[in-house]
């Protein structure tokens, strides 16, 4: 009698963290969708089309995971989808702050020769101007 009240307790707790993983797996899937749709808003197909097969990919594998039952492997597996998802996502957006970068040097680059043009030619103005005094 004595041993039954904690082998009925390690099977609530066993069975509340088997559920949690549950919860946990399908949390992670959720998040790992919504990175990957996140990432091709931003382009990021183009630019890491690899990460974001395989996030689609372990999405998938996530997914047949948690079907079957093994919510462990199914939260792994979102984890990691997500994580590259998150890795597309971040390529695309450097990618594009470096353009925006390049487009911004360019575009002072064209002032500062506009800048020297008029400094020479004040210049040559202002030596016209001391020529006819």
């Amino acid at each position: 009698m004595k041993w039954i009240l904690p082998l009925i307790l390690l099977l609530i707790t066993i069975g509340c963290n088997g559920t949690q993983v549950h919860q946990m797996a399908v949390g992670t899937m959720n998040n790992a969708r919504v990175s990957i749709d996140s990432a091709e808003k931003v382009g990021a197909r183009d630019v890491a089309p690899t990460e974001i097969k395989s996030a689609e990919d372990m999405l998938t594998n996530a997914e047949t995971s948690l079907q079957s039952g093994n919510d462990e492997r199914a939260y792994r597996l979102g984890l990691r989808a997500f994580l590259h998802a998150r890795i597309a996502t971040e390529k695309a957006l450097a990618l594009r702050q470096e353009s925006q970068v390049l487009e911004a040097q360019a575009a002072l680059e064209l002032q500062q020769q506009a800048t020297e043009d008029v400094l020479k030619n004040l210049e040559k103005l202002k030596s016209e101007r001391d020529a006819q005094k």
